[in-house]
């Protein structure tokens, strides 16, 4: 057996003409996944393979989307935001570099979740993205491009590396950014990318600014 899954990756197709296009992937793929893990039993065990869509979508979009979601919701599990941020890193890391195919461990997308927790966050995040469908279109679809993505990889990085530190209270808003930026991939919304890009910074800005607060009042009297 190959130690490695690969899938294609392939840029979302172009969008026509009419204002109410849509992109070759869109938020009903995304919805059908969520959907698909609530009707999964509360004592099965998904796998990240399963949660990432079983890894047959052409785009960053979906795994991001996928990834983001369990972390919406806390889920008590020792170790399950590293389990979530190693991949979000992996798969940023590979936007950054215009990879041609998308990559992940065998060891890490066979690595199995309880499906009770990730159907709790399911839920949740469920009637917020049927909203988003409505709202979001293609538009200023050049934050897409080849140069997009990479501004996009390295701010998933970052989400990434502060999701995977134990900081409490962080993790859902932190995972919301990478779910705008995500959804923004699949809808090709360039103002929902750009929303998501400007939070980004302001959190890495809030997050610095508190480690410095609290490196001086620990150690700045000396």
């Amino acid at each position: 057996m190959s130690e490695t899954a690969v899938i294609p990756y392939a840029p979302a197709a172009g969008h026509s003409r009419g204002r109410k296009a849509r992109p070759s992937v869109g938020p009903t793929e995304l919805t059908g996944l969520f959907e698909a893990i609530l009707s999964r039993g509360d004592n099965e065990k998904i796998s990240v393979r399963e949660l990432l869509g079983g890894l047959e979508t052409s785009a960053f979009g979906i795994p991001l989307a996928a990834l983001a979601v369990p972390e919406l919701i806390p889920i008590p599990i020792p170790g399950f935001p590293l389990l979530i941020s190693l991949p979000m890193a992996i798969l940023g890391a590979q936007m950054v570099t215009a990879r041609g195919r998308i990559w992940l461990p065998d060891a890490l997308l066979n690595r199995r979740i309880p499906a009770k927790p990730l159907k709790r966050a399911a839920k949740a995040i469920l009637p917020a993205l049927r909203k988003l469908e409505g709202w979001t279109e293609p538009r200023g679809t050049w934050m897409t491009g080849k140069a997009g993505q990479r501004i996009i990889g390295l701010c998933v990085i970052l989400l990434a590396f502060l999701i995977a530190l134990p900081i409490p209270g962080t993790n859902a808003p932190l995972a919301l950014i990478v779910f705008v930026l995500a959804v923004g991939l699949i809808r090709r919304d360039g103002l929902l990318i750009a929303a998501g890009l400007l939070l980004t910074v302001a959190a890495f800005a809030l997050m610095a600014g508190a480690t410095l607060l609290l490196f001086e009042f620990f150690f700045g009297a000396a």
